[in-house]
């Protein structure tokens, strides 16, 4: 007793995603970022990005020479403190 298989063709139909009007606000946040002013710290990605460079070469040659700010997992750097960093390394490499 051979079976018969019969192959059907599927229809898939795309449906687009609706965005929420509001954006969801996380934590305890009441004000958008640019109403609290200018950003005095950075993740260490976004330091990364700042002095254009890869994560990986920020954790491997900077990172040891900046100070930073640990909460629980979270780490950040102050813009001060990538400024300073800056103005010892072009010191170094003129001198």
């Amino acid at each position: 007793m051979a079976r018969r298989v019969v192959a059907q063709q599927l229809e898939l139909e795309v449906v687009p995603i609706e965005q929420p009007e509001k954006s969801r606000q996380h934590g305890n946040s009441s004000a958008a970022p640019a109403a609290l002013g200018p950003r005095l710290a950075l993740s260490p990605d976004e330091a990364a990005a700042v002095l254009g460079v890869s994560r990986d070469y920020l954790d491997e040659h900077i990172l040891r020479e900046l100070r930073s700010i640990r909460c629980g997992r979270r780490v950040l750097i102050a813009v001060h403190e990538l400024e300073r960093w800056l103005d010892r390394a072009s010191a170094r490499r003129c001198a």
